[in-house]
């Protein structure tokens, strides 16, 4: 039997925004599909079926929900959970635009007089000044060693989302079982190093790349992160750092409110949190 073309195939979702990604496309593995001249890439709005997805609990904290996501309204990337985690917040920030509208209603409260506000932001205007990553300037130590970075991926967020998950969840639960405060001091400890050892975990994977100061380049991710486990402090700190300015951009959350009842100017920022941003 040959395979007939649906007639409503032409009436198939179309992209309802073209955006380009902070990355730029890099730190993919591959080429993405579907970039045009300009460097963007088309986000389609999104289906009931990601919507009911999108409301189970549990699909979320796993990561599941956000996968299919944007397999479902990003088709141009193949792999999600690859994708550097800057790109994520514009993608989320796209989708609710062609999807729900170009406003989006929130509420925030007054530092000074604690007023509840409800301010509506433009999303066409928080996409239009996303913040492209131009350049990744290596990280400099006193030894000479020269430490060249990348952003964390997608999976390394969702993966410590779940960690933090868990481990909240685990105390919770010792709390509501009375247990006897010796339990409740080691478990923290444990949590903190389950924390800890996932931190060293990600800060190594965002190391692409150890030049050493004969010229030898250390790329192999086991030396690098027997390295990173015995690094002092403050140069931890270092790469630790240079990789949180990396993850800041993209998406300029911050938004300027004045308060209704004092008319105290002040900031507040979007929750792009998936949980609550599609809710």
């Amino acid at each position: 039997m040959e395979n007939q073309v649906n007639p409503l195939k032409q009436y198939f979702r179309k992209p309802g925004i073209w955006i380009k990604l902070p990355s730029q496309g890099n730190f993919y593995k591959g080429k993405l599909i579907d970039f045009n001249d300009m460097g963007e890439i088309p986000v389609y709005p999104m289906t009931a079926k990601d919507e009911l997805l999108l409301k189970n609990a549990d699909a979320l904290l796993n990561g599941t929900a956000v996968y299919n996501l944007i397999k479902s309204c990003v088709p141009s990337i193949t792999e999600p959970t690859a994708m550097p985690a800057i790109d994520l917040d514009a993608i989320l920030v796209a989708i609710k635009r062609c999807t729900y509208g170009e406003n989006i209603d929130i509420s925030t409260d007054c530092p000074s007089c604690q007023t509840k506000n409800e301010v509506t932001v433009n999303l066409n205007h928080v996409i239009s000044n996303i913040k492209v990553l131009e350049t990744l300037s290596p990280i400099d130590f006193d030894s000479g060693i020269k430490v060249f970075i990348k952003p964390v991926k997608v999976s390394d967020l969702l993966s410590l989302n779940w960690v933090q998950f868990e481990q909240i969840r685990n105390i919770q639960i010792a709390e509501q079982n009375n247990t006897d405060e010796t339990t409740k001091v080691n478990l923290l400890q444990q949590s903190y190093q389950i924390l800890t050892e996932k931190n060293l975990e990600i800060v190594s994977g965002c190391i692409d790349t150890v030049l050493l100061p004969d010229s030898v380049a250390v790329t192999d991710h086991e030396n690098i992160r027997e390295w990173i486990n015995d690094l002092s402090k403050p140069e931890f700190a270092k790469i630790e750092n240079a990789i949180m300015v990396t993850s800041s951009m993209g998406v300029d959350k911050e938004f300027s409110v004045t308060c209704k009842n004092c008319n105290t100017d002040f900031k507040s920022s979007l929750d792009l949190n998936p949980t609550t941003f599609f809710a």
